[in-house]
């Protein structure tokens, strides 16, 4: 038998995008039915207050509030879009290099050192879950996988089974190298390639992504003679996409980064615009900002219709808690797939309490379509039409639905799933949860002291196995069938 065959027609690229570059913040359901947020005193008094914030994010190196060890974390926003294509370039060779004797390239990381690249490939080149079972004609690249993310043995032995007998190199993402996971992930791997390649073939498939001048990857990247590009002091992993190590993430997942940095440096310009009118980020981080200390608002649901962008949606789930989550503020962040989700979370949104904010990510060219049978679909008025167009009516059904229950939403649109758009949209938002952060008064959006806790109690816990962590719980209330 032939196999299944796709009619002629059903899969059709689309025409393009009336804009490449505009992204569009739509902000006229942030409020309730009868009333606007920006009728609220509060939004003007948080609003005037955003060109000092910027400022202070721009020339400001002395305010502790922006600092982590005495160092100012603005790099991302100062000097990381701002690159010459000559580095770019050679970011690039670098990654090409990887990816032309490979089979699988593996990305060892965790965290923002993880996410936000992870965002960008799935964004631009499409979910890897799918993109992984496609040929290498069809991907037009290696299979790439994302190790380091978690400590579970069971997906850990099926990734070394998945990789086994194909040629692999990769890249693990550490600035100090002693974080448990990817430092666990990368002894795991490294000692299945020492069975596999000499070690000069070694030095030729890793690339370290670490600290200019400290750190025990660094060290370990010296011993073993592997290249290396540089996460700078002054940027933090959320944060990071931008510099040299988080490039090279993105070149060996294929994207263009000359295109990447054009986006964000574009972004940035778009920032530093004073007129609240104009300046998306400021105009998010404002509304946020309100929801959070004002209207008693706990969570942002962070919502898309695209598949391929679910791993931005995620992105965001770390970005914005982990900024803004310290002194008993902040949004949690709850990403969703819609319609799947739906089906699911969709009821607690509609009619639950009171709590939420809604983000939209919406797509007005997904660059491919698929077009719906014109006869034999059980609810006929969609015979004939395109899946975006049923889908984009679903999503905009949604958000009008949540509106009218009680949900302040927002959405951006944009224009097309490219490296530009993403770029320019991934710098919008670390503006955002920076300023955010900034008018909410949790003071620091650059450190995460909380994330220290849960590596305390489990080397506590690893050093002295025998015992349990005495963290004042009861031991007798456990049950068990």
């Amino acid at each position: 038998m032939a196999g299944l065959r796709i009619p002629a027609g059903v899969i059709a690229r689309t025409g393009g995008p009336i804009s490449k570059t505009k992204i569009v913040l739509d902000y006229r359901r942030f409020g309730s039915p009868g009333s606007h947020i920006t009728e609220d005193t509060a939004f003007k008094k948080i609003a005037d207050e955003m060109p000092r914030f910027q400022d202070k994010l721009l020339n400001d190196n002395a305010d502790p509030n922006i600092q982590d060890g005495g160092i100012p974390m603005v790099g991302w926003k100062r000097e990381a879009p701002y690159r010459s294509e000559a580095e770019l370039r050679d970011i690039t060779a670098a990654a090409n290099a990887l990816r032309e004797i490979s089979d699988d390239i593996w990305m060892d990381g965790i965290g923002g050192s993880y996410l936000g690249g992870r965002a960008m490939i799935e964004a631009v080149k499409g979910n890897l879950e799918q993109t992984n079972a496609m040929s290498r004609e069809e991907r037009g690249g290696p299979r790439l996988w994302f190790i380091g993310n978690n400590m579970d043995p069971r997906a850990m032995a099926r990734q070394l089974q998945l990789m086994k007998g194909r040629q692999v190199a990769g890249s693990v993402y550490s600035k100090s190298g002693t974080t448990m996971e990817p430092a666990i992930a990368f002894a795991i791997i490294k000692a299945a390639m020492d069975e596999s390649y000499s070690a000069e073939e070694i030095a030729s498939r890793i690339v370290a992504l670490t600290d200019k001048s400290k750190g025990a990857l660094l060290e370990f990247a010296n011993k073993l003679g592997l290249k290396r590009f540089v996460v700078p002091d002054n940027i933090g992993g959320r944060y990071s996409v931008l510099t040299d190590a988080g490039l090279f993430v993105l070149a060996l997942g294929g994207l263009d980064i000359i295109s990447f940095v054009a986006g964000a440096k574009d972004g940035e310009e778009a920032t530093r615009n004073n007129s609240l009118e104009s300046n998306p980020a400021f105009l998010r981080a404002t509304m946020r900002a309100v929801a959070m200390t004002n209207w008693g608002k706990a969570i942002e649901v962070y919502a898309t219709g695209m598949q391929d962008l679910w791993a931005a949606a995620k992105e965001a789930q770390q970005v914005f808690p982990e900024t803004e989550g310290k002194k008993g503020l902040g949004l949690w962040v709850t990403p969703e797939l819609y319609t799947e989700m739906a089906h699911a979370n969709g009821q607690m949104i509609q009619e639950g309490p009171r709590i939420f904010i809604e983000t939209f990510l919406k797509v007005e060219d997904p660059g491919v379509d698929v077009l719906i049978p014109a006869k034999g679909t059980p609810v006929e008025f969609v015979d004939g039409k395109s899946l975006h167009l049923v889908n984009n009516a679903f999503i905009d059904g949604l958000e009008s639905a949540h509106y009218q229950g009680g949900v302040p939403t927002m959405s951006y649109l944009l224009p097309e799933l490219s490296e530009y758009v993403m770029a320019k949209w991934y710098q919008l938002e670390r503006n955002v949860a920076a300023l955010s952060s900034l008018a909410t008064k949790v003071q620091n959006p650059f450190i995460q002291p909380g994330v220290v806790a849960y590596k305390n109690a489990a080397m506590a816990l690893l050093k002295n196995p025998a015992t349990e962590q005495d963290d004042g719980a009861n031991l007798q209330f456990r049950a068990a069938v």
